[in-house]
């Protein structure tokens, strides 16, 4: 689980394992593979592991955060 309070942002990152993004309330800037993609709540997306992203939220936001580690 993130909250992520309005203009607020991550940095540019990536990790290991494969994600799953869900924000269940606010709006969210999700920046990978040279887009953005705005997330309303109830909206969903899915990155391949080891991919740059970053995130920054235009409205208070709580999101549902998955990862999935391989052994």
């Amino acid at each position: 689980r993130i909250v992520l309070p309005a203009g607020k942002a991550l940095p540019e990152h990536s990790v290991k394992g494969q994600i799953t993004l869900q924000c269940l309330q606010g709006e969210v800037a999700f920046d990978a593979h040279g887009r953005t993609v705005i997330l309303r709540g109830g909206d969903m997306l899915y990155l391949e592991g080891g991919a740059p992203h970053a995130l920054r939220a235009n409205q208070d936001s709580l999101l549902l955060l998955t990862i999935l580690l391989k052994d």
